[in-house]
């Protein structure tokens, strides 16, 4: 009877010794994109429902959460879910614990399905742009074009076609390095710089360029993809990809 009231003894200790080892880590999940048509998407890790952070029809998705978690799980399931047709549209599994604490994940629900990004390949050389315009009312040609304060432009795509992924190269240009300055971007029919890409409404047709991250400081290398479309009384640009802070 003493033999087993120390053996229990021990195992209670070390199971105690166990328990105090297991600390909380923590992992920031951010997902970028948009929700088209008449669903309403809702996020959840593991068991975690974030029903506060509900993303609904015609909406930029911009999901930004910290997930907790104790230090033994090792996996985690990141699900959205359509709750007007009840279904799971997208999941992927978390690998916990590695040095990466922000995660970002691109997702586009476009009429009732994810839009698959074709992001292009990285190249040290240049940064590569993409654009996936949603404009349904036409499928004409666009230019992109960015202009400053003193009226200088530069191209940042031509002849971008609605409805398709479009791939263009951007690298730093003189006159729109000032990191403290919002350029804009103006999206035109092909060929042209005043005739306005969507409903012929040249405030429909521009966006300030403060959230997109924009190379500024001669960056090369990098990629950045994004989903362009005007909303109700507004032109929305989603940015699929991490963002770089200044």
């Amino acid at each position: 009877m003493k033999k087993l009231a120390c053996l229990v003894a021990l195992v209670t200790t070390f199971a105690a010794c166990n328990k105090s080892d297991i600390t909380t880590k923590a992992v920031s999940i951010q997902i970028g994109g948009y929700n088209v048509g008449n669903s309403e998407l809702q996020v959840t890790i593991d068991t975690v429902v974030y029903n506060k952070f509900n993303t609904g029809p015609d909406k930029l998705l911009n999901f930004r959460n910290v997930y907790t978690y104790p230090s033994t799980q090792g996996q985690a399931i990141l699900k959205i879910k359509d709750l007007i047709s009840g279904k799971e549209v997208y999941q992927t599994s978390l690998t916990l614990g590695s040095k990466d604490l922000e995660r970002f994940f691109p997702f586009v629900f476009l009429n009732g399905s994810p839009l698959e990004i074709k992001a292009p390949a990285a190249d040290p050389a240049t940064n590569k742009m993409a654009f996936y315009i949603y404009y349904p009312q036409s499928d004409d040609a666009l230019d992109v074009y960015m202009k400053n304060k003193e009226n200088e432009i530069v191209y940042i795509a031509k002849n971008v076609k609605p409805g398709t992924w479009a791939y263009s190269e951007y690298n730093t240009t003189t006159g729109f390095t000032n990191l403290s300055e919002t350029y804009t971007w103006y999206f035109v029919k092909a060929g042209t710089t005043d005739q306005w890409a969507f409903n012929d409404s040249e405030w429909m047709s521009q966006y300030a360029t403060g959230t997109l991250s924009i190379p500024k400081k001669g960056e090369k290398g990098r990629v950045q993809t994004y989903f362009v479309t005007p909303s109700t009384n507004q032109l929305d640009v989603a940015s699929l990809f991490k963002q770089v802070n200044y």
